[in-house]
């Protein structure tokens, strides 16, 4: 056998599948808020109260990997369809404008109820536009099921840390929480003040019992 047709019968496919492309796209899309995420998770959010149920922080990265990686899958079926230019398509650009505004808001600015409120809309035009998915190509729709199945979760666990963290005075404890560590890093004076301060309020109410 020659050297040219051993090369020939070696070589590897030069092309990828369409949805591959897809779902890089929406892979990298989401990446843009792991930093926020990242930085929070390691500072004021481990610091303010969680439901029991809260998963830990190592399951965010491979499960939203997994669900921008069945978006992209879902998004090349329905282009792949025909349908580049209709109410399908425009109504997924908004949502997934929608996905990514809540790290930033939610981590990076600590409003927690305006996150929960994202929440509520990322349910309500995720349902809207799956219908329209769903006539289009059916698998396409069913693709996304485990990212609504999540959404749902997430935005439980986003009413539950509202309710665990109320705002008063246009504060909440998560905003409080992250002035306290820009103070410095790890465990610094103005944390010790704080957490020292709550103990005492803590034993104040306690006697009072």
């Amino acid at each position: 056998m020659s050297t040219s047709t051993t090369l020939k019968s070696t070589v590897l496919p030069t092309s990828l599948p369409r949805w591959t492309y897809y779902s890089l796209f929406h892979i990298i899309g989401g990446t843009t808020g792991t930093p926020i995420v990242i930085r929070a998770t390691k500072s004021w959010y481990k610091r303010i109260d969680l439901p029991s149920w809260t998963p830990p922080n190592f399951v965010f990265a491979p499960v939203w990997t997994l669900l921008y990686g069945l978006m992209g899958v879902s998004v090349s079926r329905i282009i792949k369809a025909g349908a580049k230019n209709n109410n399908a398509l425009n109504l997924w650009t908004l949502h997934y404008i929608l996905n990514l505004s809540w790290a930033p808001i939610f981590f990076g600015f600590q409003y927690l109820r305006l996150g929960l409120i994202i929440n509520v809309a990322l349910i309500s035009t995720l349902v809207v536009t799956l219908k329209q998915f769903f006539y289009i190509d059916p698998i396409a729709a069913y693709l996304q099921v485990p990212y609504l199945l999540w959404l749902l979760y997430a935005t439980k666990l986003n009413q539950a840390i509202c309710k665990l963290n109320p705002t008063v005075g246009g504060i909440n404890e998560a905003r409080l929480q992250a002035d306290l560590c820009a103070d410095g890093d790890g465990y610094n004076d103005a944390m010790l003040e704080y957490d020292i301060a709550k103990l005492q309020k803590a034993a104040a109410n306690y006697a009072d019992l």
